[in-house]
């Protein structure tokens, strides 16, 4: 594989493909119940060191921002198993995903989906941050085959 193809390997792609069975129901538990004051400090500060890595383009920061805030969503359901198996599962490859110049968009806009829905989640809109996360989870296929969002 080169190196910032936008090339991946079929596992690559098969754990993408997990995320929304993980995320999803997961994150909608969580929003059904709220989170706590602390929660939301912790999910607004992760969701902003994506957006910084993003202006800065960073690729490297910003892939390591955004499974830290998505192993975080997760964290936060208290389901030990769950969160295990996501640490396998949004460890990024380090060769795959688009170049800097092809990520920059791609950052941007998830970014900002980050800091959205932690405000959705902290003021209690579990059905729209419901539907931001599905079109968030939606675009991964696009992002690493480097095909767009």
């Amino acid at each position: 594989m080169i190196a910032g193809s936008g090339c991946c390997d079929a596992a690559a792609e098969q754990r993408a493909g997990l995320r929304p069975l993980l995320e999803l129901r997961s994150v909608r538990a969580l929003a059904d119940r709220g989170l706590s004051d602390d929660e939301l400090v912790l999910v607004t500060k992760l969701a902003e060191a994506t957006v910084q890595a993003a202006r800065s383009r960073d690729v490297l920061a910003y892939r390591r921002a955004d499974v830290t805030f998505h192993l975080c969503l997760l964290d936060l359901t208290g389901d030990p198993a769950l969160s295990d198996i996501a640490r396998v599962v949004l460890v990024p490859d380090p060769g795959c995903g688009p170049g800097v110049r092809e990520s920059s968009h791609l950052m941007a806009g998830g970014a900002r989906e980050h800091r959205e829905l932690a405000r959705m989640l902290g003021d209690g809109m579990v059905a729209a941050a419901d539907q931001l996360l599905r079109l968030h989870l939606s675009r991964l296929p696009h992002a690493i085959s480097g095909g767009g969002a």
